[in-house]
């Protein structure tokens, strides 16, 4: 799954975009979410924290989006730059 692909399925709120570990955090606290409400609490602490982690893949999986396109313009702009070098060193006018 690319990285854009990810960042769309943690924005929409589909686990499939999360790493492993952060998915069996989402389920502990779905969890402990669930035994609150059995017991008639408030679920406020876990779903700050489901909340949490949510906001922090998406941050992580932007960083990383945006490192994979940092990197694919430099390369193009290298090639471009070998391109005109090579150019300007071929004389054949």
């Amino acid at each position: 799954m690319s990285a854009e692909a990810r960042l769309a399925a943690i924005r929409s709120g589909d686990m499939s975009g999360l790493t492993a570990g952060e998915q069996a955090r989402v389920v502990f606290h779905t969890g402990r979410g669930c035994v609150k409400v059995v017991r008639g609490k408030s679920t406020s602490k876990a779903d700050r924290a489901v909340e949490r982690i949510f906001k922090d893949a998406e941050e992580r999986v932007a960083a990383e989006h945006a490192a994979e396109e940092s990197l694919r313009k430099k390369k193009i702009q290298d090639k471009a730059m070998a391109k005109a070098k090579k150019r300007a060193e071929s004389k054949w006018w």
